[in-house]
């Protein structure tokens, strides 16, 4: 069988083309240009047909089709994943950039020392020390399944100056204090563990879900991220979007004495909190 016939038997399942030649594309490592130039080339492997037809199958069910291939391009950078770690999102991408453009203005390019706190994929952290190579980056997560992610980016890219630590937030980082301490915290409110919105019923829900109406993470890391910052610091969450005011009176409360501010992700939505020690 040709694989122009391949496609056309994954389209009785799924009407999305150009994903089932993806999927085909990932299956046979190639890259969608040799997928076109090969259409009329022969495969006789049932067993490799009856596999790329169960792929397009549970993509056609909802499964993500990041997952099926392993791997997402974020900031850039290839970062391996799987389904013990969320998928990174665009707006997590301009975390990063924002991030990084406002250590600029507060440190002077000068070598920091960043934590990533809750890594996942380690798609942060890794974007992070490999725009700043001369950065110390830590990246801690409580999910061994997800340190493993991690490591396997960390490997692929070489970083051996990338510290992956296994830590409930911030319990084994007692002796360590950073200039930058970055995180995208799990901000879905528990109660809403039925949301089926953009495939997260496949994401971890370890990596989704918080207490307290979403902000049990913010909650438990505000208390104590003082202890771990040094006296010049940039503090960069990525928030819900309905969590602002909220995030505001933990603010007004607890961090009277240094300069905070929210700023909006593509779709216009509150989506990112920047606390500093001064005012930039």
């Amino acid at each position: 069988m040709k694989y122009y016939q391949f496609l056309s038997l994954a389209r009785k399942i799924n009407q999305n083309d150009n994903i089932n030649k993806l999927i085909l594309a990932n299956l046979l490592k190639k890259d969608l240009t040799w997928i076109y130039a090969n259409l009329n080339m022969v495969n006789t492997d049932k067993n490799f047909l009856r596999k790329y037809l169960s792929l397009v199958k549970k993509y056609a069910s909802g499964f993500p089709f990041a997952y099926l291939s392993g791997h997402v391009f974020f900031y850039n950078y290839k970062i391996f994943i799987n389904k013990n770690v969320l998928i990174p999102r665009n707006e997590t991408e301009l975390l990063v950039s924002r991030t990084l453009y406002w250590s600029q203005k507060l440190f002077n390019l000068v070598p920091l020392k960043v934590l990533d706190l809750g890594t996942g994929s380690g798609c942060i952290a890794i974007s992070l020390a490999l725009k700043n190579p001369e950065w110390e980056v830590f990246a801690s997560d409580i999910s061994d399944k997800a340190l493993k992610i991690a490591k396997l980016n960390k490997e692929f890219y070489h970083l051996d100056r990338l510290n992956l630590i296994k830590s409930d937030l911030f319990s084994n980082l007692v002796d360590e204090k950073f200039d930058i301490v970055i995180s995208n915290p799990p901000y879905i409110d528990k109660s809403k563990k039925n949301y089926q919105v953009n495939n997260l019923k496949y994401e971890p829900e370890l990596a989704l879900f918080a207490d307290n109406f979403g902000l049990g993470y913010y909650q438990r890391i505000l208390k104590s991220i003082l202890n771990f910052t040094n006296k010049d610091f940039l503090i960069s969450f990525e928030i819900g979007f309905d969590q602002k005011s909220e995030l505001e009176s933990i603010l007004t409360e607890n961090f009277q004495n240094y300069f905070y501010w929210f700023e909006k992700d593509y779709s216009n939505h509150w989506r990112f909190l920047f606390i500093s020690s001064r005012q930039l």
